[in-house]
């Protein structure tokens, strides 16, 4: 786990970060790394943002909709709707967070940002409508 933490500080997400979510045998565990992981992008691109280096804020951005993306369809398998509620409300604060990330950028910069923003609200509808299923 240290390792794939370390990864991510390091911006290296990639397919590989990808391919080891996907090797984790059980979903609800494989839905939290998930989500652990995209927490950590998100933080990585604040950064990154903070610095100036819009397009590595960006890929950072991508990465954390892949793990959120991710993370949906491991729930999906999972069928436990008390990981849909955790996996919903962690969501929704990086929704939150994502809402400071646009304030703090410049309007000519947030094309990415926004998008990821939007893509952040249908993950969200996801996950609510999977503990809603469920």
């Amino acid at each position: 786990m240290a390792l794939l933490v370390a990864l991510v500080a390091n911006g290296v997400f990639g397919q590989s970060i990808l391919a080891e979510i996907k090797a984790e045998h059980d979903p609800a565990k494989r839905a939290d790394l998930a989500l652990s992981l995209a927490e950590s992008s998100f933080d990585n691109a604040r950064g990154f943002y903070d610095k100036g280096e819009v397009h590595k804020g960006d890929a950072q951005l991508e990465d954390m909709t892949n793990a959120l993306t991710e993370c949906v369809a491991s729930l999906d398998t999972a069928h436990k709707a008390k990981s849909f509620k955790k996996a919903e409300l962690r969501v929704a604060l990086l929704q939150r967070r994502m809402l400071g990330l646009l304030d703090d950028i410049s309007l000519t910069q947030r094309g990415w940002a926004e998008y990821t923003n939007r893509k952040l609200d249908e993950i969200h509808d996801k996950l609510l409508d999977g503990v809603m299923r469920k």
